[in-house]
C-alpha cells in the first residue's frame, strides 16, 4: 500500500527589518500585531506552532514588551515556536563580504543561546536574492543542518536535494516551490498540496503557511482539523525541524546540486538589485573592511597587553549586519528608511575614525623596542606582504622639516610624492600631504623616517616614463588618448584591452528591482557610439609626474545636445546645450605596482539613466570567474542575449560579484577590481561595470508597490574607484584573488613622535602559501584565546602555515561559531600540527578553516 501524504503547514511571517515601512513600523507590525496574537492563538489552541526568523526583532521584543518576551520564550522551549534563519537579520547572501555573513549567524545563535537555551538548526532563507555558491560550507559550519530557501533554485524537481558547495560540504535543501505563501491562503490547500506533490521528492511535503508582515490566521487548527476529516493526506500544523527530520532518512538517496543559486528560472534573483542605491553597497564595502581592519588590530594589542573593545565593536557591527539585510544592501527599500541607514553610517565613521588611530597608535608604542628613530609608521592588516601605495599627513614644528626627499628604513630607502605641503616664514614645512608605495610585513607593520639629503639612485629597471601618448612601466605599455581620453595597455607586446575605462550612458525606464532599456544601444559613449544628439566634450586634459607614478587627469561635460546634430564630419559643432553630467577622471599608473587605479567623479543631474565604464577585449570566451565569499564562480558571458521562454526572470547580463572578476583565455587577461561596485557584464568580449542607475520607483508592481523613490534618481555627486590587473595566465596563475583584496583593504600610515626609537617592522601573523586568505582574527566570544579564520582561494589541497609573534601553547579547529561538538570533529576535525609559534594545518581546495589559538 502506498504510504500515506503528510502535510507539514508551517505558520510564519516574514519579518522584513525595512521595506516599504520603516523600522518603527515594522516593529509596531510585528510586535504589537503579528507576535502578540500568536501567543493568544496559541494560549488556546495548543495544536498551534509558528516560526519566527530574526533576532533583531526579538531583542526589541525584550526591551519593549517583556512580559510577551517571557510567554515566547515558554513556547520556544515547548517547541511550538522554533525559531528558523536564526540570523540578527536576515542579510543578502550574494552582496555583503564573507565575515559579515558569518557574524550575522554568530550574533544571532549567540543571543538565542543565552535567551532561550536551544540551537537553530534549520537556515530559512525565505527572501534572500539569490545564493552564493560557499553558503553549504558557512551554514554546516554554523551549526545548521538544514536549509529552506525561496530564490534561485535552477531545478524545480525534486524540492528537495543535497547542495553542495565548493569545497564539497552537504547540506539537506529544499526549494520551495511555491515560495513561502504555499499554504497562505487556506481556501487553496487542495490546490497547493497538488502542485508541491508533484516535485516532492517523498511522501512528506513542507507547506509555508504566511508572507511578509502577515498576522497569523487563528482559524488555522480549526482548518487543518477540517483537512485531516476529508482527505487521505494527513496534514498538521508544524515546525521546520519536524519536515527536516523527516526528510533526513532520504539523505543517501537525495540528488546532488552544486554551486550558487542564482537562477531566474522558477524565482526572482533580481541581478539589477546590484546597482540599486549604489552609496549603500559602497558604505558597507567600506565599512565591512575599516571595521575587520580594526578588529584585527585591536586582537593584536590584546595580545600586546591592551584592550579589546568588545562592547564598542559590537555596537559597530549591528550598523553593519543591519546594512546587510537583504532589503537594504540591495536598495529595495523606500526612501524615508534610508535615513537610519545614513545615521548608522555617521555613527561607523565617527567611532572607527576615533577608535582606528588609537589602537594603532598604542601598539607602536608597546611593541617598541628601540631600534632606531622614526617619523612615519605604516600598517598592513593582511595575512602576506603587501606592497601597496599609501598617503598620509605630516604635521611639524617651525624649523624641525624643509623637504623630504624620501623615506628609509633600516637600509631600505623609497621614494616619496610630495603631494601638497604649507611652509612657515623660515620656508620650512608645517604641513605635507606625501604618497608613496610601501612594503610591509604581513599583519603589521614598518617604521620609516624622512630622508631630507640626497637619497641612493634607483636601480635602472625600475622606471616609468612617457613616450609620446604612452606612459610605459615595467609592467605594462598605458597609451592615452588625449581627444577622448580612454587607454589601451600592452602587456608583453600583447593588447589586454583597448578603449578602456569608457563612460557608458544607457537608457533606464526600470525600477530598484529591473534595470528595462526602451532602447537596445546606448544613449551615448565616450567613443561616440549611440544616438546622434548627445556628445561627450573633454574641457581639460593633463598628466601629474612623479618618480612613482603618472596620473592622467581629465575633465568631460555630457552634452544633451550639440549643434548642428547632424553632417558632422562636415559642420563644427558651434552650439553645446544641456549639461546634465560632468566627470573628471583620474587614471593612475604606478612605477611598482602592476595594476591601474581609476577615480572616476560623478556629478549628475540626469534621471533615467544607467551609468557604466567599459573594457574592450579581443578575446570572445564563454565563461569568466567571479569572486565569491569564500572563493571564486565561472559564470556565463553574453546571457545577455538568453531569451528563455516561460522563465519567472530573464536574464538580464548582469551578476553580482565582490572584490574582482577576470576575463581571460590562460595566456592573456584582465581583471576588473571593484570597492564597493558589484554589477559587472561581460558581452561581446567587453567588460562593464555599473556606476549607477537612476531609477524613480520601487517597483512597476512586480516585485512591490509602485512607490516614488525620488533619491533613488542618484542626482548626486559620486566618486568611484576600481582598478584594472593586466595579467598573464589564468586568474590562480596571476592571484587576482591577492590582488583584490590588496585593493580594498589599504594600508594605513600614520605620523609619529619623531625623538624616540621604534621597532622597524613587525609581523604579528603570517600565513602562507599565497592561496590561504585570513577574514577573520579576533578574540574568541568566550575571551579564552583568539579566532584566526581563513580559507583556500583558487581550489586546491594545501597545507596551511600560520607564523604568530608569539610562541602558540594551543590551537584546535573549531566551527564558525567558535565551539566544537562530537559531529563537528567527525566531519569537519583535522589535526593541527604546533611548533612553537608556527601552526600547520591541511586544507581542501576552497575550505574555510577557523581555529581557535591561546597564546
Amino acid at each position: 500500500m502506498e504510504e500515506r501524504d503528510v502535510i507539514y503547514l508551517v505558520p510564519h511571517s516574514h519579518y522584513d527589518a525595512m521595506w516599504i515601512f520603516t523600522k518603527e513600523d515594522y516593529f509596531y507590525i510585528n510586535i504589537d500585531i503579528i507576535l502578540k496574537k500568536v501567543v493568544e492563538i496559541m494560549e488556546k489552541s495548543k495544536g498551534y506552532k509558528f516560526l519566527i526568523e530574526q533576532t533583531h526583532l526579538l531583542e526589541e521584543v525584550e526591551r519593549r514588551y517583556p512580559d510577551l518576551f517571557k510567554k515566547i520564550r515558554e513556547f520556544i522551549r515547548e517547541g511550538r515556536i522554533e525559531i528558523a534563519d536564526g540570523e540578527y537579520v536576515m542579510a543578502d547572501t550574494m552582496l555583503p563580504q564573507e565575515e559579515t555573513l558569518i557574524r550575522e549567524i554568530l550574533f544571532g545563535k549567540k543571543y538565542i543561546r543565552e535567551k532561550f537555551g536551544v540551537n537553530v538548526e534549520v537556515m530559512w532563507v525565505a527572501d534572500s536574492f539569490g545564493l552564493n555558491a560557499q553558503l553549504p560550507q558557512i551554514y554546516r559550519k554554523c551549526g545548521y543542518k538544514y536549509v529552506a530557501f525561496r530564490r534561485g533554485c535552477p531545478e524545480l524537481k525534486p524540492s528537495e536535494f543535497l547542495w553542495e558547495g565548493l569545497d564539497g560540504t552537504r547540506i539537506i535543501a529544499h526549494f520551495f516551490p511555491l515560495g513561502y505563501r504555499a499554504g497562505l491562503y487556506l481556501e487553496k490547500l487542495e490546490e497547493a498540496y497538488a502542485k508541491l506533490k508533484k516535485v516532492a521528492f517523498s511522501n512528506h511535503i513542507l507547506m509555508p503557511s504566511g508572507s511578509g508582515s502577515i498576522p497569523p490566521q487563528e482559524e488555522t487548527p480549526k482548518v487543518v482539523e477540517e483537512w485531516n476529516k476529508k482527505h487521505r493526506a494527513l496534514m498538521k500544523i508544524a515546525t521546520p525541524s519536524e519536515f527536516f527530520k523527516a526528510i533526513e532518512k532520504f539523505k543517501d538517496r537525495l540528488p546532488v546540486r552544486k554551486g550558487e543559486m542564482y537562477s531566474g528560472r522558477y524565482s526572482q534573483v533580481f541581478p539589477d538589485t546590484a546597482s540599486s542605491r549604489i552609496w549603500v553597497k559602497k558604505n558597507l564595502r567600506k565599512f565591512e573592511n575599516w571595521l575587520l581592519l580594526f578588529e584585527r588590530f585591536s586582537t593584536v594589542n590584546y595580545l600586546l597587553g591592551g584592550e579589546y573593545r568588545v562592547e564598542e565593536l559590537n555596537n559597530c557591527w549591528k550598523k553593519v549586519l543591519f546594512m546587510a539585510f537583504h532589503d537594504v544592501v540591495p536598495g529595495t527599500s523606500m526612501d524615508t528608511g534610508y535615513q537610519e541607514v545614513k545615521h548608522d553610517i555617521d555613527f561607523l565613521k565617527t567611532k572607527l575614525s576615533y577608535l582606528t588611530p588609537r589602537v594603532l597608535k598604542e601598539i607602536i608604542e608597546k611593541d617598541s623596542d628601540g631600534e632606531d628613530f622614526g617619523d612615519v609608521v605604516v600598517f598592513n592588516p593582511l595575512s602576506w606582504d603587501v606592497t601597496n601605495w599609501v598617503e598620509v599627513d605630516l604635521n611639524f614644528d617651525e624649523g624641525q622639516v624643509y623637504r623630504i626627499e624620501g623615506l628609509r628604513c633600516g637600509d631600505e630607502e623609497i621614494d616619496v610624492e610630495v603631494i601638497r605641503f604649507r611652509r612657515y616664514d623660515d620656508e620650512s614645512l608645517s604641513y605635507a600631504r606625501i604618497g608613496f608605495v610601501a612594503n610591509v610585513p604581513a599583519l603589521g607593520y614598518k617604521v620609516y623616517k624622512i630622508v631630507e639629503g640626497r637619497r641612493k639612485r634607483r636601480k635602472e629597471k625600475d622606471f616609468i616614463k612617457i613616450i609620446g601618448n604612452t606612459i610605459e612601466t615595467k609592467h605594462f605599455n598605458v597609451t592615452f588618448s588625449p581627444e577622448d581620453g580612454l587607454i589601451t595597455v600592452t602587456k608583453n607586446g600583447k593588447t589586454i584591452f583597448r578603449d578602456g575605462n569608457e563612460i557608458v550612458i544607457e537608457s533606464e525606464i526600470g525600477d530598484l528591482y529591473y534595470h528595462r532599456e526602451d532602447i537596445d544601444i546606448p544613449i551615448k559613449t565616450e567613443g561616440c557610439e549611440g544616438l546622434q544628439f548627445g556628445f561627450f566634450r573633454i574641457k581639460n586634459f593633463w598628466i601629474e609626474k612623479s618618480p612613482l607614478r603618472r596620473v592622467i587627469n581629465i575633465h568631460t561635460d555630457y552634452y544633451s545636445v550639440r549643434w548642428p546634430y547632424r553632417y558632422t564630419e562636415r559642420f563644427k559643432p558651434l552650439m553645446w546645450r544641456h549639461r546634465f553630467i560632468s566627470f573628471r577622471k583620474r587614471i593612475i599608473v604606478y612605477r611598482d605596482i602592476p595594476r591601474i587605479d581609476f577615480i572616476t567623479y560623478v556629478d549628475n543631474r540626469h534621471p533615467r539613466i544607467r551609468l557604466r565604464v567599459r573594457f574592450k577585449t579581443d578575446m570572445k570566451l564563454p565563461e569568466y570567474t567571479c569572486e565569491c565569499q569564500f572563493g571564486a564562480v565561472n559564470r556565463e558571458t553574453n546571457t545577455y542575449y538568453f531569451k528563455p521562454k516561460d522563465w519567472k526572470e530573464k536574464p538580464s547580463g548582469v551578476y553580482p560579484t565582490l572584490r574582482w572578476i577576470d576575463y581571460s583565455d590562460g595566456e592573456k587577461g584582465l581583471a576588473i577590481l571593484n570597492r564597493g561596485n558589484p554589477e559587472n557584464e561581460v558581452r561581446d568580449g567587453n567588460i562593464y561595470i555599473t556606476l549607477l542607475r537612476s531609477v524613480g520607483i520601487l517597483s512597476n508592481g512586480s516585485a512591490g508597490p509602485v512607490i516614488p523613490v525620488p533619491d533613488a534618481r542618484e542626482l548626486k555627486k559620486y566618486s568611484f574607484r576600481y582598478a584594472v590587473y593586466p595579467h598573464e595566465g589564468d586568474w590562480r596563475r596571476a592571484k587576482v584573488y591577492r590582488m583584490g583584496y590588496e585593493f580594498n583593504y589599504n594600508l594605513v600610515a600614520l605620523q609619529v613622535p619623531g625623538n624616540r626609537k621604534y621597532r622597524l617592522k613587525r609581523s604579528f601573523l603570517r600565513i602562507e602559501p599565497d592561496n590561504v586568505i585570513l577574514t577573520a582574527f579576533k578574540l574568541a566570544e568566550d575571551g579564552d584565546g583568539v579566532i584566526v579564520r581563513f580559507y583556500e582561494a583558487e581550489g586546491s589541497e594545501v597545507v596551511a602555515k600560520l607564523t604568530f609573534f608569539k610562541e602558540v601553547k594551543d590551537a584546535k579547529v573549531v566551527n564558525m561559531l567558535e565551539e566544537t561538538n562530537e559531529e563537528f570533529e567527525r566531519e569537519f576535525g583535522k589535526d593541527v600540527k604546533v611548533n612553537k609559534n608556527v601552526v600547520e594545518v591541511e586544507m581542501k581546495p576552497f575550505e574555510v578553516v577557523t581555529l581557535k589559538v591561546k597564546l
